[in-house]
């Protein structure tokens, strides 16, 4: 540089453009696996929901319900058929008599594999 010149040189300029497209190639590489997360975020939080209204309903059934008798259930009216599975199970007199187990699980794809979502809660037979 000259007397008082102030500014970059070209190298030093390129350079700071290579850091720049270091970093960018850099965080262009979390995309795919910021939306992957998401993706399977979205997937649990339905599988999670159609269980709650699975349990609900259950819940609230009247006792004679044959959705309460004991036994594996699988949903007919499943509400999401194509990657959804949902299912129940009822265990009479568990934990004690007069009372029974209500399990709800959902299943959902999670890549290559199958994950799950389950709930349990008790009510009076």
């Amino acid at each position: 540089m000259f007397g008082n010149e102030k500014g970059l040189t070209l190298v030093e300029l390129l350079v700071v453009c290579v850091i720049i497209a270091i970093a960018f190639i850099g965080l262009a590489g979390l995309f795919p696996v910021g939306t992957q997360n998401i993706n399977q975020s979205k997937l649990r939080t339905i599988a999670t929901d159609l269980a709650q209204e699975k349990m609900e309903a259950l819940l609230d059934a009247p006792s004679g319900d044959g959705d309460l008798s004991e036994g594996t259930h699988a949903d007919p009216d499943n509400p999401v058929r194509s990657s959804f599975n949902r299912y129940w199970s009822v265990t009479h007199d568990v934990p004690i008599a007069g009372m029974m187990r209500v399990e709800v699980w959902v299943t959902y794809p999670h890549g290559t594999t199958t994950r799950e979502v389950r709930l349990v809660s008790h009510r009076r037979n």
